[in-house]
Parts: structure tokens; sequence; C-alpha cells
């Protein structure tokens, strides 16, 4: 049984992941897009 913060710690895990590749090979302003849409998601995640 997953807890409420288990698929919250797999997307951050993901997102780290994804961060990584990006502040390697691409501008600032694509990762901020990125984060943007991260904070995003965790908003709709995570409703409280």
């Amino acid at each position: 049984m997953l807890t409420h913060s288990a698929p919250c710690r797999v997307f951050i895990f993901i997102l780290v992941t994804i961060c990584r590749f990006y502040t390697a090979s691409e501008t600032y302003a694509r990762i901020k897009i990125v984060k943007t849409l991260a904070i995003n998601l965790l908003t709709s995640i995570d409703p409280f």
C-alpha cells in the first residue's frame, strides 16, 4: 500500500533525474519551464 507521500517521492526522483539531464544540455529558460510544470503537477497531485 502506498502512503500519501509515496507518489510525490517517485515524481520528485524522476524530476531530479530530468533536471540533471536538462542542466547538462539545455538553456536556463527550458529549466525554468520544467520547474514550473513540476510545481503545477505537484499542486494538482496534492490538493491539501
